[in-house]
């Protein structure tokens, strides 16, 4: 038994999910391609590069999810060779040192260094890129950023400006955040931060250029939503050679056509998938009809229309709930105490202002009811007697009532659960078609992880050209999360595994997301015993969870920074 004297010093530091962060940091070569592409500075070199602070910072990024001030107390309280660090470095850290960093980014030629990396990230884990789906967000910021550079500069950062926003905050400014994700694994292949009131449909043309120098070709589909359906937008794509898939909305003058055109025609529609409802196994299963329009769009290309079976349901529920919000509505407008309105004309104004707040006024109809109050009023002043004579007041008061418009309903009720898909791949067969589209919620989730689970809003920057640098390390943390993933499920569905225990009271999870990865790490610590001098006499480690160390074999992450032989 070794005896230790009694003037050891005990150090505790965090290991947590960092030996596995910076596993994936040097699978996508970061710190290579940082120091390789970001320009270098004048004059005496600084003690650590913008690399290894930009690494250490998506590192935090990917745990901690604080503002830069807390970025140093963050680091003191970690080992800091799994960050990358020496010892002796640590002192080294503050806000200022990462703000200089992140305006170091700024200066690269960042569009060139983001080729790089994918084309690595593409290359070292295989990505498919046969297909791609593109969404934008709102990243919403607080303050004024009354100093940014004029409109019409080159070269400049993104404006911080108010736009449609899609956290509901129109009181706020933002930025416009572009992601467009590889169908295999939704892993994040392109990003781009625009002006806050850039507009959907401006991106695209933009974004898919990018993909196609990627690539070096055009044969790939390219996912969007409705934003992607322009004249100018898909017109491009199919003069490039590439191929859309986008969903039309319902502005356009070939929805309302097929709508009308079912209404007289048979269509044959054939079933394309089927699923269980989520909401219940008592529940019927929600199934897809579809059939190709037999008139394509005004520019020729394909649209192919689907029957939602749940979509169904709730079309029909929400037509019933605003009848129902309408017809409530009639006392408020009966006049004072009920008792009616006192022209025809007010009565009828009325009810259809009613009608068009609640958007019923296609399947509701006003009708005015008139009634005749009689009343007896004394003739002449005075007191009344026994000799006082009364004449008969016949007074009209007009009531309101809302009929239902049978045709128009069941007209539309003939349109529940319809929206249509608008291509120019000639290939998609119609279950196809549904399949592909199917996939876009999944880089919905990805903007819904950056807000909520990485917290990219409220931006803690006051400079603008770094919050611009800070967004494209977020790029990069959603890149790590999305091969966190893509590798577990891989590899647990190679060696059929069907679930790990990652929730709290070990229940398992059959398909592991990035937080629930990193979380079972997090929290693991490093113990050590120095002498006065400092040198370690002895090392040991919290124990770590059997679900978490075959998370470490899967993910082929060295086990000894845990203790673990």
């Amino acid at each position: 038994m070794t005896v230790l004297p009694a003037d050891c010093l005990h150090e505790s530091l965090e290991v947590g999910a960092t030996p596995l962060v910076r596993h994936f940091l040097e699978r996508l070569n970061l710190l290579g391609l940082l120091d390789q592409h970001l320009p270098k500075l004048p004059g005496k070199q600084p003690i650590l590069s913008s690399g290894v602070v930009l690494c250490v910072l998506v590192t935090n990024l990917l745990l901690a999810r604080q503002p830069l001030y807390a970025l140093p107390d963050w680091i003191k309280r970690r080992v800091p060779e799994h960050l990358g660090l020496q010892p002796d470095q640590i002192n080294f850290f503050n806000d200022d040192r990462a703000g200089r960093a992140l305006d170091h980014l700024r200066r690269a030629d960042r569009a060139t260094l983001l080729t790089a990396l994918i084309r690595h990230v593409v290359h070292a884990f295989k990505i498919d890129l046969r297909e791609f789906h593109q969404d934008t967000t709102t990243v919403t910021v607080h303050g004024d950023y009354a100093d940014q550079p004029p409109a019409e500069q080159v070269n400049r950062p993104p404006r911080i400006t108010f736009g449609y926003n899609k956290d509901h905050r129109p009181d706020l400014k933002q930025l416009v955040y572009s992601v467009t994700i590889s169908s295999d694994g939704a892993v994040p292949v392109h990003f781009k931060t625009y002006d806050g009131n850039t507009t959907d449909d401006a991106v695209h043309i933009e974004t898919w250029t990018f993909l196609s120098n990627l690539l070096g070709h055009s044969n790939f589909l390219y996912v969007a939503d409705s934003k992607l359906c322009t004249c100018d937008n898909m017109q491009f794509i199919a003069d490039k050679h590439g191929r859309f898939l986008t969903i039309m909305p319902r502005t356009r003058a070939e929805d309302k056509w097929f709508r009308d055109h079912i209404q007289d025609h048979a269509m044959d529609w054939q079933e394309v998938h089927r699923e269980e409802n989520p909401r219940g196994q008592d529940l019927p299963d929600i199934v897809y009809r579809a059939v190709e329009s037999p008139q394509r769009s005004a520019d020729g290309f394909r649209l192919l229309w689907y029957r939602s079976s749940q979509k169904e349901e709730n079309d029909r529920q929400a037509r019933q709930r605003r009848l129902q919000k309408a017809q409530a509505r009639l006392p408020e407008i009966q006049g004072r105490k009920g008792q009616g309105r006192r022209t025809a004309e007010e009565a009828q104004k009325a009810g259809q202002d009613v009608l068009e707040q609640e958007q019923v006024d296609r399947w509701l109809r006003v009708r005015i009811e008139e009634t005749v109050e009689e009343t007896y009023q004394q003739d002449g002043p005075g007191r009344p007697g026994p000799r006082t004579k009364y004449s008969l007041v016949k007074t009209k008061r007009y009531h309101v009532h809302f009929d239902e418009d049978g045709e128009a309903i069941a007209r539309d009720a003939k349109c529940d659960g319809l929206f249509p898909l608008m291509t120019n791949d000639k290939s998609l067969d119609l279950k196809e078609a549904l399949g592909k589209y199917k996939y876009q919620p999944f880089v919905e989730k990805r903007h819904e992880q950056l807000k909520s689970v990485f917290g990219v809003a409220p931006v803690w920057l006051k400079n603008v050209e770094r919050v611009s640098s800070l967004l494209w390390l977020y790029y990069v943390v959603e890149l790590v999360q999305a091969l966190i993933e893509r590798e577990t499920r891989q590899q647990m569905e190679q060696e059929e595994i069907p679930s790990l225990a990652l929730y709290p009271e070990q229940r398992a999870s059959s398909a592991p997301t990035a937080e629930l990865v990193l979380s079972i790490l997090e929290g693991h610590r490093r113990h050590r015993l120095l002498d006065d001098q400092g040198v370690e006499l002895r090392r040991f480690h919290d124990d770590l969870s059997e679900a978490a160390q075959e998370m470490l074999r899967l993910l082929s992450v060295n086990r000894a920074a845990y203790g673990v032989e």
